[in-house]
């Protein structure tokens, strides 16, 4: 009784060369990519042709040269080997076109290369070209039953490859004639010259346009703010204050020197009267007198600028209430600053990298982060002519600009401007910054 599992039992004969092709074509058409197909090419074809090396070669992205895809027993190819480079350049003198068999062509890099039996086999896109090849070596010659079985694996090869790569299986530079690199030339020269603004972006923050600051009437301890940060105040309204338990011993103490000081006064006067020598005294007692009056003018000066108040009304700017509060600060210090929120423009950090010849008057284009989709207009004002490091380090010019449209944006904000300089050739705008890389770099 034969059983069905019987009749589907691969026979343990050796299977016949037709059917060792068709498992080899099978197996060949079921490669996902080009580079599996190349692979199993180059190493599972000896099951066909007996051979000690394959060599698959495709043509150069541009001009007439070969490069080595993949070559049988190795997992990548060097191009730089000597070897590799020879072989390539071997092909490069080859009728490329036919099936050839010959020798391994004199060349120092092959003259220890044992296997001088080379068989070229083209592979051949749908529109006749020659796109790739089959090198096959070994040291004994090949026969011509040997040729036809490569030759009938090299008409698979080539519809697999073409199948994976829709038609185009090696991508090249495409050939123009004169004429058409002559029009491309000039059209290449016309945009080159083309006159465009030179430009640059550069951070940008909305700031005052003409603030009162605030800064420290002496060298003290600040105790409290009065009012918030972007808080409204009024003209005369108490800002900030001082520690003034020193300013206060003071004035009592200068007050006491003002009393002593009069007392003497009135004495020498008395005394003058019943002495004449003591007339003498009067002038010193009044200038000490005068001098501790002075001295208590001065207290009471100080004491009152321990309260400091707003020169005028306008909008309190200033980072943060506590970075403030019981911090000591020197004479001159500025700690904030008074301005009108409807008077403001825009101050552009712009890097020394992206120098150009700026002139008020200047368009420039602001995208604060808090509005990123559209633009706001500006106008140029003034630019520094000194470079100043900036809060990370990068040297940088200051300028402001105005905001055109009677536009107010919020003070404090920030974003990206571009800066508008003079007219230039799109050639030279986009090569300006490698140039000058380049001449720092090289000194001249």
């Amino acid at each position: 009784m034969t059983v069905l599992s019987d009749l589907m039992r691969p026979p343990t004969a050796e299977p016949s060369p037709l059917g060792t092709l068709l498992t080899w074509e099978a197996s060949l058409r079921s490669q996902a990519s080009v580079p599996e197909l190349l692979y199993f090419v180059a190493n599972e074809t000896r099951r066909l042709v007996s051979y000690d090396q394959l060599f698959v070669l495709k043509r150069a992205p541009a001009g007439e040269g070969w490069q080595v895809a993949v070559a049988s027993s190795l997992a990548a190819v060097d191009r730089n080997a000597p070897a590799i480079r020879a072989i390539e350049a071997a092909v490069k003198t080859l009728d490329v076109s036919q099936p050839l068999m010959l020798d391994a062509p004199d060349d120092d890099a092959l003259a220890d290369y044992p296997f001088r039996a080379w068989l070229w086999q083209p592979l051949i896109d749908r529109e006749g070209q020659v796109f790739a090849g089959l090198l096959v070596v070994r040291a004994d010659p090949f026969e011509a039953n040997e040729a036809g079985r490569i030759a009938r694996m090299a008409e698979t090869t080539q519809h697999g490859w073409l199948a994976l790569t829709g038609g185009k299986p090696v991508r090249r530079v495409p050939k123009f004639s004169a004429k058409q690199k002559k029009l491309i030339a000039g059209a290449v020269a016309v945009v080159a010259l083309f006159p465009v603004h030179m430009s640059a972006l550069a951070p940008v923050e909305v700031v005052a346009a003409h603030p009162y600051v605030v800064t420290a009437p002496f060298a003290g301890l600040i105790t409290t703010l009065d009012v918030a940060p972007s808080a409204k105040v009024a003209k005369g309204q108490t800002l900030l204050r001082f520690d003034d338990v020193k300013l206060r011993n003071e004035l009592s103490l200068s007050a006491e020197r003002l009393q002593v000081a009069r007392a003497k006064v009135d004495e020498v006067s008395s005394a003058s009267f019943g002495d004449a020598r003591e007339a003498r005294g009067i002038s010193i007692a009044q200038a000490e007198y005068q001098l501790a009056a002075a001295e208590h003018g001065y207290a009471q000066d100080m004491l009152a600028r321990a309260r400091v108040t707003a020169p005028r009304a306008g909008m309190a700017i200033y980072t943060d209430r506590r970075e403030w509060e019981g911090r000591a600060v020197e004479v001159g210090q500025p700690i904030m600053e008074i301005a009108d929120p409807t008077q403001v423009r825009y101050r552009i950090d712009l890097p020394t990298r992206e120098q150009m010849t700026l002139e008020p008057g200047s368009s420039v284009s602001v995208w604060l982060d808090s509005q990123p989709l559209w633009a706001q207009s500006a106008t140029l004002a003034d630019a520094s002519y000194q470079a100043r490091p900036t809060a990370d380090g990068t040297l940088a010019f200051a300028l402001n600009a105005t905001p055109a449209d009677g536009a107010q944006p919020r003070i404090g904000s920030r974003g990206t401007a571009r800066v508008r300089g003079d007219w230039a050739p799109l050639a030279y705008t986009m090569l300006k910054r490698p140039i000058a890389s380049a001449r720092q770099y090289l000194g001249f």
